[in-house]
């Protein structure tokens, strides 16, 4: 049996810098996702006392 090879040679630093922005992109919408919560939190205690 032969392995098949893809037609692009597989590029590790691109796949490295994709998978950087991916993180970066998750952990900007996980701390907006926590300062949204907060701010909900705030507004919330504002409204019952």
């Amino acid at each position: 049996m032969t392995e098949e090879t893809p037609n692009e040679p597989f590029d590790e630093a691109e796949y490295r810098r994709r998978q950087r922005s991916r993180a970066n992109l998750m952990a900007w919408m996980l701390g907006g996702l926590a300062i949204l919560f907060f701010f909900i939190t705030i507004a919330k205690m504002q409204i019952f006392s």
